[in-house]
This record gives C-alpha cells, structure tokens and sequence, in this order.
C-alpha cells in the first residue's frame, strides 16, 4: 500500500507541531547560550620550545642549541615545517604540524624528541620549555597593570604582584585556561660586588658564588628510626631575608670573619630589562588571559572574567586595573550586525514572496517556516558544539533565500489544487503535497549533494568552510522538513481563498505590467531561438569564453581583506639601541597612532620575555609593536587602510626606525602566515643573504600595491669579540674556557641561589659586579683573572676588537634563511605576484642559494588544488544524482548546461564589485552548481510532462517557459535578496565571505536570464517531434495556479 504522507501529516497536527516547535525552542536557546568567536578557529597545531642560554651570542645559540633541536623535531611525523629565530640568549624553534596531529601528541612527541638530544646540548642551556600554540594561545584580554596616584607601588612591586597573588587570583576564574604577564622588572635579589674589596682581601668572585650557594641551602640527612617513634635529621641553613643573606661568611682574614654585606651590597631589584609594556598612555605590566585550550570559548571567557574582575580589584586597592587589549568588542560588533544582516535577509525574503504571490495570506504562510527553519539550524549547531561566528552565521543568512524555495513549492501546488482543481482545502493540501514531494525532495537534495565534498575537503579550507557546508545543510534540509510538515497543516487554514484586499489588487495590476509581460517575452524568446539555434549556441559560446577570459583582471586571493577597526604597528629601531632608547621612538610612534582619530584602545609591547608566547616571541629590546582598535567601519569616513597609510608616512619620519610595517588585524588568515607576500631567500652565507636580501627588498619597495617592505635581519649589530691567546694563558695555568666563566660571571653574573618566599615564587640570588664596574670596556679589561698564580688582567692575555654581525638568525626546515616581507591593502595577491615575479626577474642567485614564494600565495596554490578537487567531485555528483533520479544519461547533461550559464554571471559579478577570486568565491562556485540545477530540473520535466500529454516538441517548450518563468524569478529574486546583506558586507568580517554572496548573485542574475532560453535550446537538440519516455521527478503542471 502506498504511503500518504499528506493524510498522515493532517491526522498528526499534534506531533509535529510539538516536536518541531521543541526543536524551536531549542535552537532559541542555542541562540543566546552558544559561544560567540569571529572565525572558527583554524590554526595548524604547532609547538614552540624555549631554551634559554644565558650570555650566549645569537650565533653560538643557533650552533650549540638551535640545529640539534631542529633536527630532532624535523623527524617528528606530520609535521608541515621547523622554523627557529635564535638570538643573544635564548632560541625558539617552533614546529607546525598537520591538523591530522593533536596538539596534545605533539607536545608528546617533541618532549621525546628533545629527551633523546639533552645531553648534545651546552651544559650552560637551562632545561627546555615546551608551549603548546593554538588559537587558544592567542589572548582574550589584556589587562594593563598600573600603580594609583599616590600609591606607595611601583613597577617591580606591581610585577611581584602580578606574577603571584593577581596570576593565582585569576587563574581560579573559570573558563580562564592560563595566564602570563610581561613588561620587565623580573624581581631578583641582587649582590653587587665590590671587586676593589675583592683584591684587598685576596677573595674571587667564584669563592662568593659558592659561599652563597653553600649557605643557602636546606640538606636532608636521613632518617633515625627508634623502637617506638622515627624522625628526619635535616641540616637548615636557608635564609629568609636580606639580613640573613648579607651575613653570609664568605672567609676569614687575619682571624677576622669576612661577611657578604662587608665586600658587597645586597638589595631587592630586578633582572636586566629587555622588555616594557605600555597600555592606554600608561607605562604598566601587561597580563595577558587565555581561555583553555580544550572546551574554551573566547565570549565564556571575557565574561567569566568581568564577572570575576571587580572582586579581584576590591583585593588590590592600590593597582589599577586597565583593559589594554580585548577580542570582546570586534566579536559582539559583529555578531550584532551578523543578526541585523539576518533580519534585512529574512524582510526583503518576505517582501518578495508578498510581491510574487499577492497575496498577504501565503505570503505569511511563506513567512512563518524562515524563524522555525533558522532556530531548527540553531538548534542543530548547539547540539554538535558550534560557535556563533561569521561563518556559521553567514551560512544562516545565505540559507534564508534558499528555505523558502521549498515552501514555496508546496503552498503553490496546494493553492492549485484548491483554486484551479476546484478541491475541498483538505483533499487539495493532501494531493498537492503528495504530488510534489518528490520533486521537494531532489531540488532539496540537489544542492546539499554538492556541498558534501567541502565537508571533507581537509586542510585549511575545510577548517572555515565545513561549518559553513554543515550549517547550510542543516538549514536546507530542516527547510524540507518544515516544508512538508508545518506547511500543509497551516494551508488548511490560510489557502484556497482568492478574494483579495485593495493592497494585494494593487499587486496584481502590477504583476499584469510586470512579470506578465516578462514571462510573454520569454516565451516569444524561446520561439525565436529555436529558429536560430546555431546563432545562440555560437553567442553563448562567445560570452562564456570572454568571460572566463576577464579571470585574470578579477585576481586571485586566499581571503579577503577585512576591515576590523585593529591596526598593528611593529617597528624596529638601531641595532645597539637600549631598551631606553627604543623606548623613546616606540612613544612617537605611539604619538602617532593617537594623532589618528577614532582610537579607543591601545597596547604597547617591547622586546620578548622567555616562556611569555603570548606576547611574542622572539623580540629584541630594538623590536617594538603596536595594537590599536579604533571605531568600527560604520563609525568612521576612513577606511582602515587610509588609516595605516596614515600611520606609515608620518611614523616613517621618525628618526631611528630602521624598519616599519604597519598592517591590519586579519592580514593573513592563519597566524603561520607571517606576512601576505612573504619571499624567502635560503643558503649558506649570511653575507650572501643579507645582500640578496638587500637588492630584493629594493625592488620589492617599487612594486605598485606593496607596501611595508621589511626584512627578517640584518647584519648591523655591533658586538665586542674577545680573542684570547691560549699560550699566554696557559702559562698562567688557565685556559680560553676557564677565562670566559670567570668574566661571564663578572658581568653577567651567576644565579648562585633562590631565596624562597612564602607564597610566591622564589626570587633568583644573582652575583656579579656592581653596575658601574661592568659597564665600561676598558675597565672590562682590567679586570683580575684568578689564576693558579695570583690575580691576573685580563689584558694581559686577551686582545679586544669590534665586529657586525645580525641580532637574530632564522632558520626554516634546517636551512638559514632570510625573509623579505610585504602587505598589501586590497590588491589581489596573485595581481601582486605577477608584479613581484618581474620585479625579481632580474636577481641573479649564486649556487645553492634559492627563492621561494611563500606566504598567502604559497598557501592559496596549496586551498585552490583542494577546492578544484571538490568542485570536480561534487559535480560528478551531482550528475549521477540527476542520471539516478531522471533514469537517463541526456537529460542530466541538458540540465546541467546551467552550470556554465551561471559562471558566466559569478565572473561577472566580482569583476564589477571589485571582488577577488578566493576561498569563499569557489565555495560561491560550488553552491551555485547546485542551486541553479534546480530551475532546470522543473524546466525540463515540464516540457516532458507536456510532451507526454501530445504536445509538440515547440509547443511544449514553450508552455514550460511560460509557466516557469514566474517560480524561476520568485525563487532566484528570494535567494538574490537574502544573499544581499552578506554581499554588502553588513557586518564586520563579512568582508572575507562577501564574494560567496557576489558570486552566487551574480550567477543567479544571468542564469535566470539564459536558463530560460539556453536549457531549451540544449534540449531540443536532437529531440525528435515526439514520444520523449516521462521522466518522473517533478510532479506536472504544477505552477499553472500561480
């Protein structure tokens, strides 16, 4: 027995509307309890390890340190690439790895890695610090930590603060995953020798280090076990305040004790600075939150931490708590102007309908199914654990022209039934849907059908266009469901009836000087063409080859600019410069930025702390940069990128800025990118490659489009190279190695001990020379060598002299490196590779030096091959859904004929609105393949129907036009409607999907337009007068009512 669908939908009102509306209520809550972010996170895992050594320089950390660690983390599996940035000090090798690896094993596996090289690597290196870097990594809040007027703080108080009591403070809010702070003033005890003191008593630097090391110290001695009780023996000799150090016996004189305090001043201070945090036009500590890595979401966290932050300033009365930095604002901006796109969609949607159908009655029966359908969607996306971001809220609104498709469908054939058919409303909306259902279900199945592929395209693309897929499937699908459930038992009420108002009458005179006269034309058209079929198929060719000839002029990028309000400055100043110094061209820069109007929040970072990720790694204290929000694009005449050209002339004037770049938030799309033109240049010789580096950032500034031209290093950093004669100093019984630690602890120092406080971290007891003893070469060499034989100047067996060299070394896949960076406002990066290409067509690479091509250009190459493979499959697809539905190999071929009709538009349409072919372009692309298939679908099974009927192969063409031609522009009007918010870029970060919208408008535009006489022609080719096989997809006849 053949199942009812429509009987069993009309004696089940019940059921349905309870669980639908379920559903609803649902996806309403999902609404407001889903976490907000602006893109998905899409970051490939990576894993960064720190290893610091102290007073090495750059070019003995990449040696000693760098290259073994390198090697080590190469031959992890998946992992994409090992990059490393080795400078004075510390090295940070980062490995990227492929989204197959969790971050988790990863971690795991370099652990391993690194266990398996320690003992390779210089005794002096302290033990390896391992990050885990995700999206995660990248901070929620800055809070900018400051002293109050009049409060008895200063900076290094603030800091001991942070890093203790405010750090745990915060930690314990929930949905907090870490905290790290940075801005100098590391508090350490400091013990400055006098070396004067030192001679007179005849007492080395080294015996005060082992003095301090030796009584500052607790020893376990054992356990004395008894019959009846046991107890631990423990030697305490740690001491637990300045007075207790400073009374440290260093030796005895002449029967007299020697003290610490007597040859040295003991205080409270801080580790040399090589780092400063300036937040909101105060010089300040910088605290940066990240949410958890697992389960954390970017909103839960900004709001669990306002909740927790007003307790939190209650306990610190005197430190000001300031916000520096926030993802909070960009992210409800656009979320808010996301659901404002959302309701212009679903109004001008109903707008449509209403104009179509006049007919206030259906068009709210159209109405009602897009808030259930979304909120059926939301639902959905709460259940599998999605965000609220701009590309599942894109895919929400891109959706809204297409839901109504199906309903549409249904409460005509239901409304024909009923008015035409002359049916009783109950008989009519059980037949009507049981006609068309079918035909509901293959237009339904034929646009999801194609999305599929992008579901499992992997890599970067499926990381931002799998939501979108999933989304758009969801929502299509729970229009289907809607169309046949809801629909039909709300038509018993509100179809069937043809009195009208005076409102919908002015309606129908206007669909008489209207569409009428659209839909006659169309099908003289068709006749016309019919007759000259060689000419029009000729002329179709002609306009598709033009137009896939105008892909060059569009241009070619990975994403889409995006215009976020948040503007970032990194600048470098001389090479030698101090931290004071950079310091002070760091606050003109800053000067600069506020010159801007329109400026809300500001962030201030200079140099890098070790094991501080979050604020960057890798800083000099000559590297500076800046965060700056300003009012949204809505808010302001300016476009961000006349803002940062701005910034560049005036900041460029600066003396003492070797190097600038100034570019926008969102420059590149995934955070590994470093910068949107990225030329690397590999080989052996630093020499070599900083003058490649030279001759190719010269040309790099000339080319049109390109701007903030830069280069990873230079070789510009003074440095003293100490030449050590090992003969002369082997006969004072010493040795270049011996000498070296003797002087490494005289300036730098030695952290001999830890002094332990209560409830914070120990502070580092550091020795070394009195700050004006160190600061002076030539005192440097004067300085007493402890020999075998007495006291020697160091002079006497070492030579000083000066040299160049770079204040970092970068390294990538174990080959040194140099990279030339470049950005760009909107100018497509394939438009700027072109210009690039010649503007290095004449740079000549000695033997085994090479060029490569990285950044967005690199990465676009790698998304285009992923998208054209599933672009390739989905229509395959597509085409055996349409063989399998049809029972035929042609008429499959003839519908699709679309296809090419609907590129011609999509080219088109980005070329006029100044779009770039991209990412969400070929999602736009693939989308429309499925969509426009649809109008083809009725078209061709109508002219069947007819045919079956004994209408001639013309005559049936042409009724088949005539009839198609109202539902085609309804539902190709509804779609271009819907889309037009995302294509007018109505929210921030709609940007970066707005040619998804384009492409699809403009597709829909020239193909409602040629479908109708195109898909005709290609089917009457070879068609005999009569006796075509029905084809049973679509239920016939079926728009005669409208």
């Amino acid at each position: 027995m053949k199942f009812d669908l429509g009987d069993w939908v009309l004696r089940r009102p019940h059921l349905i509307f309870s669980v639908l509306l379920l559903i609803g209520v649902l996806g309403m809550i999902g609404f407001f309890s889903m976490p907000m972010n602006l893109f998905p996170d899409a970051n490939y895992p990576q894993v960064v390890v720190i290893i610091s050594e102290p007073g090495a320089a750059a070019r003995d950390v990449e040696t000693d340190v760098t290259r073994p660690v390198e090697k080590a983390l190469s031959a992890i599996s998946l992992v994409r690439t090992v990059r490393s940035t080795s400078q004075d000090g510390m090295t940070a090798v980062a490995a990227e790895f492929d989204y197959k690896k969790g971050l988790d094993a990863a971690a795991t596996d370099v652990a391993n890695a690194l266990k398996r090289i320690e003992a390779r690597l210089p005794a002096a290196a302290r033990p390896p610090e391992i990050f885990k870097v995700s999206d995660a990594t990248a901070p929620v809040f800055t809070l900018a930590l400051s002293a109050k007027k009049g409060s008895h703080l200063d900076l290094a108080k603030v800091r001991q603060l942070a890093d203790n009591e405010i750090k745990e403070a915060l930690l314990q809010v929930p949905q907090v995953g870490d905290v790290e702070v940075f801005g100098g003033f590391l508090p350490e005890i400091a013990i400055s020798v006098d070396p004067v003191k030192l001679r007179a008593l005849g007492i080395s630097l080294a015996q005060v280090i082992e003095a301090v090391r030796s009584q500052n110290v607790n020893i376990p001695n054992g356990l004395i076990i008894r019959k009846h009780d046991q107890y631990r023996i423990k030697t305490y000799g740690e001491k637990k305040d300045l007075a207790r150090i400073a009374a440290i016996v260093v030796a005895a004189r002449g029967g007299v004790t020697v003290h610490l305090r007597d040859i040295a001043v003991v205080k409270v201070s801080y580790r040399d600075r090589q780092s400063l945090f300036i937040g909101n036009n105060r010089e300040a500590i910088g605290v940066n939150i990240l949410r958890p890595e697992k389960g954390g979401h970017v909103t839960t966290t900004i709001a669990a931490l306002e909740k927790a932050l007003p307790k939190i300033e209650t306990r610190f009365p005197e430190i000001n708590f300031k916000i520096a930095d926030t993802q909070k604002n960009l992210i409800e901006t656009s979320i808010k102007n996301m659901a404002q796109a959302l309701r212009d969609s679903i109004i001008m949607t109903v707008l449509v309908i209403f104009v179509m159908l006049a007919s206030m009655r259906l068009a709210s029966l159209a109405a009602v199914s897009i808030p259930l359908v979304c909120f059926m969607a939301f639902a959905g996306m709460y259940m599998m654990g999605y965000e609220l971001n701009i590309v599942t809220m894109t895919a929400i609104i891109l959706s809204v022209g297409l839901l109504v498709d199906d309903t549409i469908v249904v409460i005509e054939n239901i409304q024909r039934h009923a008015v035409k058919l002359k049916k009783p409303i109950r008989r009519a909306v059980v037949d009507g849907l049981n006609e068309i259902v079918l035909a509901d279900w293959a237009g339904t199945f034929t646009t999801v059908i194609v999305l599929v592929p992008i579901m499992f395209v992997g890599g970067y693309p499926g990381k931002i266009l799998r939501p979108l897929t999933v989304v758009l499937s969801l929502t299509l699908l729970s229009s289907f469901v809607v169309s046949i459930t809801i629909i039909p038992l709300l038509a018993r009420y509100l179809a069937g009836r043809t009195t009208s108002n005076r409102f919908e009458k002015l309606f129908e005179i206007l669909d008489r000087f209207t569409i009428t006269p659209v839909t006659d034309f169309f099908s003289n058209l068709v006749i016309f063409a019919l007759s000259h079929r060689l000419i029009f198929i000729l002329a179709g060719v002609a306009l598709f080859v033009v137009s896939m000839r105008q892909m060059p002029l569009v241009g070619r990028d990975l994403m889409p600019s995006m215009d976020t309000g948040i503007v970032k400055v990194a600048f470098r100043t001389e090479a030698d410069s101090s931290l004071r110094a950079t310091e002070k061209i760091a606050r003109q820069v800053k000067a600069v930025v506020e010159s801007v109007p329109g400026l809300k929040l500001l962030a201030l970072e200079v140099g890098s702390e070790p094991g501080v990720v979050s604020f960057g790694t890798g800083r000099t204290p000559q590297d500076g940069s800046i965060t700056a929000h300003f009012v949204d694009r809505f808010h302001r005449q300016q476009t961000i990128w006349q803002m940062e050209e701005t910034i560049r002339q005036r900041a460029g004037k600066i003396p003492g800025i070797t190097s600038l770049s100034v570019y926008d938030f969102g420059a590149t799309p995934l955070s590994s990118i470093a910068a949107p033109v990225d030329i690397m240049i590999s080989g052996p010789q630093p020499g070599v490659l900083a003058a490649l580096a030279g001759e190719v950032q010269g040309r790099l500034e000339q080319v049109r489009g390109l701007t903030s031209v830069s280069r990873s290093w230079r070789i510009d950093k003074k440095e003293m190279l100490l030449a050590i004669d090992p003969q002369k100093a082997a006969r004072f019984g010493m040795n270049p190695a011996a000498i070296s630690a003797q002087l490494q602890q005289a300036i730098q120092g030695e952290g001999a001990s830890i002094l332990r406080v209560t409830g914070e971290d120990g502070y580092v007891i550091r020795v070394r020379y009195g700050q004006g003893e160190r600061n002076d070469v030539q005192d440097i060499m004067a300085y007493e060598i402890a020999t075998p034989g007495g006291p020697v100047p160091l002079q006497e067996f070492a030579a000083l002299a000066g040299s160049f060299t770079r204040t970092v070394f970068t390294r990538k896949d174990l080959s040194p490196v140099i990279d030339v960076h470049g950005y760009r406002a909107t100018t497509a990066i394939s438009r700027l590779h072109e210009r690039i290409v010649k503007a290095l067509a004449g740079v000549e690479l000695p033997p085994g030096y090479r060029l490569s091509y990285e950044g967005e250009y690199k990465n676009m190459g790698e998304t285009g091959k992923r998208l054209g493979k599933s672009l390739g499959i989905a229509v395959l697809l597509l085409f055996f859904s349409l063989v399998i539905t049809f029972k035929s190999w042609v008429n499959p071929i003839v519908i699709m004929s679309a296809i090419p009709l609907s590129i011609i538009g999509a080219v088109w349409g980005l070329l006029i609105t100044g779009r770039h072919m991209c990412m969400p372009a070929t999602m736009g692309m693939i989308l429309l393949t499925g969509i426009v298939v649809n109008n083809s679908i009725l078209l061709i099974d109508f002219i069947e129907q007819a045919r079956k009927r004994g209408a001639d192969l013309v005559s049936a063409i042409q009724q088949a036009v005539k009839m198609r031609t109202r539902p085609i522009i309804m539902t190709a009007s509804c779609t271009i409607v819907g889309m037009w918010p995302v294509a007018a870029q109505e929210a921030i970060g709609l940007e970066r999907l707005s040619p998804l919208a384009v492409v699809v408008i403009g597709g829909l535009l020239v193909s409602t337009i040629l479908t109708l006489v195109y898909v005709p022609i290609f089917y009457s080719l070879g068609r005999k007068p009569s006796g075509v096989p029905h084809l049973h997809a679509v239920a016939p006849d079926r728009i005669e009512g409208l």
